[in-house]
């Protein structure tokens, strides 16, 4: 049996064992085709010949599988819309997919790390495709994770994929959902001025430490008249800016123009400096320490007033 045979049977990368039962392939074979890693396991009944990379990959696979089984009768959420939709995330379960029946009157299921929840439906809410509406799929990450929640809004809504009124349909279609309260509260933070899930991830940890902040705050240059600089965050009150420094940009090993970008930032910091502003600039890893993040702000603060630590 071919990798280009196994291949062809295989509908957005997987197949059933019931497909496979067709095409000749019995269970024995299908069997040893796993052990050479020719085809993977998925779910029950299921396989795919995609390697599975990371949990959100083998997620999407097993829901791609499981909406073939299903047929027309039900579309991802939650999460599972999230991962077919290739949208961001953080702090999300990848063990259990989630679907939702399109018939009002299928009752809630749950078996095998698989749950398919009852039709929401509510004005402003509109299912497309293979997925429920996405805006509704974001608050439904947010029954369980605010940060979850946020990361995919924020996305969602700075490409305008979703409004802020379609996220409050969508919350207010949830109405007695456990966790519900959970994404109510979240729901103000939304905001699409956030460009990536590290800025997201920034602005819940200022929240969390009390700040009030502006995101991406308009910075007019006296060196360039008429041009302007976007900061992350400007804690408000100050003129102290604080900058998500995402790996990506500024690794070398991870970009060929990290250099370019490197020397571009430090003109930037150094106008921003001779401008008045003191600049905070934080990773993912400072952003796991909060009070790391609280010291550093409060010296920048202490520095732009001319206070002596």
């Amino acid at each position: 049996m071919g990798r280009m045979h196994l291949r062809q049977l295989a509908n957005s990368g997987v197949f059933s064992a019931a497909t496979a039962r067709e095409n000749g392939i019995s269970s024995a074979l299908l069997r040893s085709l796993v052990s050479r890693g020719e085809c993977h396991p998925l779910h029950r009944g299921w396989y795919s010949v995609l390697r599975p990379t990371t949990d959100k990959h083998r997620h999407k696979l097993r829901v791609t599988a499981l909406l073939q089984e299903y047929g027309d009768a039900v579309m991802a959420s939650h999460c599972s819309a999230v991962a077919l939709l290739g949208l961001p995330d953080e702090d999300i379960d990848w063990g259990t997919v989630h679907l939702m029946w399109r018939d009002p009157e299928r009752p809630f299921r749950a078996f095998s790390r698989v749950h398919v929840h009852e039709r929401v439906d509510g004005a402003g809410l509109d299912h497309r495709g293979a997925t429920v509406d996405v805006g509704l799929a974001a608050v439904q990450v947010g029954l369980r994770s605010q940060l979850g929640m946020l990361v995919v809004a924020d996305h969602l809504l700075g490409r305008k994929l979703t409004t802020p009124r379609r996220l409050a349909a969508a919350l207010g279609a949830l109405a007695g959902q456990r966790g519900v309260t959970r994404a109510r509260t979240a729901l103000p933070w939304c905001d699409g001025r956030h460009e990536s899930p590290g800025e997201t991830l920034t602005a819940h940890v200022l929240r969390s430490l009390g700040y009030a902040f502006t995101p991406q705050h308009e910075v007019r240059r006296r060196e360039q008249p008429g041009r302007v600089f976007y900061a992350d965050f400007l804690i408000e009150g100050s003129n102290v800016l604080v900058e998500f420094d995402g790996k990506v940009k500024y690794d070398p090993e991870l970009n060929p123009e990290a250099a370019r970008a490197n020397f571009q930032e430090k003109l930037r910091e150094d106008e921003l400096r001779r401008l008045g502003y003191v600049v905070v600039r934080l990773t993912r890893a400072d952003l796991a320490r909060p009070a790391l993040v609280r010291a550093r702000i409060e010296a920048a603060l202490r520095d732009s007033r001319g206070i002596p630590a």
